[in-house]
């Protein structure tokens, strides 16, 4: 089979083959229809500081958002059958530790990453371990099977804000940020505000729902923002999905007293609050989520997918091969799409 692979601690990736694996007694073998580029695989590409801290073993398979059909189980493997179709959870969690036992396995204290800490699913075949593994209903498309990773967490983001008829302003217009989007027009945000300096995402984001796409190169976004809730402070909600901490900082003082900010963009860089005038006099809310709820948050993602109340098909701008890895990334590093996902024959 083809792989693409992380082969040495330095920038770049390589398509190789490689024979088709066996799956263990919890394993399943799965042919992969479709998979996506998330901004970590760039970072596995790129060698970024932050993987090289979290990948301690190599080659490995890059590759966590996807779907694909059952091809073999392993002996001890009950939950699904050959010819099943499945899309893979990535966070495995070891269901012991003080973080399982609470009902947190999304942030297990030892916590297996399928295609970070194992090989992952950029490849012709995959092996998903069981108790990271869901199954698709027939109904759902290979390609929004694998949307439903990244979905789950602006979903919930979006489900804990409880947005009813409030403004809110999503930052960042990426695939997260898209599905925040969608999500928060469902819950019948309003007005709905999308942020981005990327003209092709802003359109995207108005098909999602946005009622207003502000672009920092065109607008001064704080001024435009009081402007469109009649306030310089009557945010509901601020859901940030861009990793720009700057920009963060800077929309944080249009958030109402009592507004929530979700936090679901990651970087490295530090936010700086005051705590009197910030938080506490004006009874701030500041969550950041990591991860789906196992697996309460797929079931629900995967409802919305099946009764027709969000379409992301607009999420999705670009379909390669895997053989065309080097294009594939090239697009979504520069930000030419937004989705970009690797689709089998």
């Amino acid at each position: 089979m083809k792989a693409l692979v992380k082969p040495k601690p330095e920038p770049g990736l390589e398509l190789i083959d490689q024979p088709i694996p066996s799956p263990g007694p919890s394993e399943i073998l799965v042919k992969i229809h479709a998979s996506a580029i998330c901004g970590s695989d760039i970072k596995i590409k790129r060698w970024d500081p932050v993987m090289q801290n979290l990948i301690r073993t190599l080659p490995v398979i890059p590759g966590h958002e996807c779907a694909g059909e059952v091809i073999e189980v392993g002996n001890n493997v009950s939950k699904v059958k050959t010819g099943d179709r499945v899309a893979a959870e990535t966070h495995i969690p070891c269901g012991k530790c003080n973080q399982c036992l609470r009902g947190r396995l999304h942030t297990c204290d030892n916590m297996q990453l399928f295609g970070h800490t194992i090989d992952g699913c950029f490849a012709d075949y995959a092996l998903f371990p069981e108790s990271a593994t869901w199954k698709l209903p027939v109904e759902l498309s290979y390609d929004l099977g694998c949307l439903l990773e990244p979905m789950g967490i602006p979903y919930r983001a979006v489900e804990r804000a409880k947005i009813y008829n409030e403004p809110v302003v999503v930052l960042g217009c990426g695939p997260i940020g898209q599905f925040a989007i969608a999500f928060s027009h469902l819950q019948t945000a309003k007005p709905l505000i999308a942020v981005d300096t990327n003209p092709l995402r802003l359109n995207i984001a108005k098909q999602m729902g946005a009622d207003f796409c502000l672009n920092p190169h065109d607008v001064q976004v704080t001024e435009s923002i009081r402007d469109i809730t009649s306030s310089s402070r009557n945010v509901a909600v601020i859901i940030e999905a861009s990793g720009n901490v700057k920009a963060f900082q800077e929309l944080l003082p249009t958030l109402r007293a009592g507004g929530k900010a979700m936090v679901l963009g990651q970087s490295k860089d530090n936010l700086l609050l005051s705590v009197s005038p910030d938080i506490v006099l004006r009874e701030l809310e500041l969550v950041g989520f990591y991860g789906r709820l196992l697996w309460d948050t797929w079931e629900k993602t995967q409802d919305i997918l099946q009764t027709g109340l969000i379409d992301v098909t607009p999420v999705i701008t670009n379909r390669y091969r895997l053989a065309d890895f080097n294009k594939a990334f090239q697009e979504a590093e520069m930000g030419n799409g937004c989705k970009v996902l690797f689709v089998s024959d």
